[in-house]
């Protein structure tokens, strides 16, 4: 009887200890975008979020299954990490790092692409920044207000989030949102581009091209599983609020 009874008060003294744990940090990443191509190149806009949670132990150890069953657990921060262009020829391709996401209201960052005038632009509507070509910048005056003009008039229609055809030359489609091989050709040649992973819940990712005679080549990957960090090292990430 008393090997039992003292059984039974472990048993509970471990329950409240794990009740009573220390909040347990995670950080886990979001990321997705969109291929845009016409008959000479292909451009890929990608962004990634980081998000942060913190919760009981219990629920933490129970994290991978509840995630598995799709019940993610709503984050308590977010952020705009990452924006990459990657553009792609039918010979090689060029990455490019940018600090848009410095820009971004939202915690997602926020933008759509939209090509306009014979550029690309950034959207978050006030807000406007034009692709160079290797970097963003701020529009002139001329150009924003030619742009302003055209989306009062309704002549703003490539802006569609997830894809559309041959508008002004260009195509599009959502990594996430469509069949994960996009059959493009550019410059006559095919560059198919293969899209790996889903955007939810937050898993790896990567986007691949397939040249003719030669190997499956990644240009881009992100790992959106969620990692356990130090309090110090989650409020890096999201400073408190002093």
């Amino acid at each position: 009887m008393l090997k039992k009874s003292l059984g039974a008060f472990i048993v509970l003294a471990g329950m409240f200890v794990l009740l009573l744990y220390p909040k347990v940090y995670v950080l886990r990443g979001s990321a997705g975008g969109g291929l845009y191509w016409n008959a000479n190149e292909a451009l890929l806009f990608m962004t990634g979020g980081t998000s942060g949670a913190h919760m009981s132990y219990p629920r933490y150890l129970l994290e991978p299954l509840l995630m598995s069953m799709g019940d993610v657990r709503p984050a308590d921060n977010e952020s705009c990490s990452q924006t990459l262009v990657i553009r792609v020829t039918d010979k090689d391709f060029q990455r490019y790092e940018t600090d848009l996401y410095r820009y971004a209201d939202e915690p997602y960052c926020g933008f759509n692409y939209v090509f306009f005038g014979g550029h690309f632009y950034a959207v978050s509507w006030p807000r406007l920044l034009k692709w160079s070509g290797t970097t963003f910048e701020r529009p002139t005056p001329e150009e924003y207000g030619a742009y302003a003009t055209a989306l009062s008039g309704g002549k703003i229609v490539s802006q569609h989030p997830w894809e559309f055809d041959n508008v002004d030359g260009w195509s599009m489609r959502g990594f996430g949102q469509t069949p994960p091989k996009y059959d493009i050709v550019l410059n006559g040649q095919p560059v198919p581009v293969v899209f790996h992973g889903e955007t939810w819940p937050p898993r790896p990712l990567s986007v691949d091209l397939i040249r003719p005679g030669q190997r499956q080549q990644t240009i881009w990957s992100f790992d959106g599983r969620p990692r356990r960090v130090s309090r110090a090292e989650y409020e890096r990430v999201f400073p408190p609020l002093r």
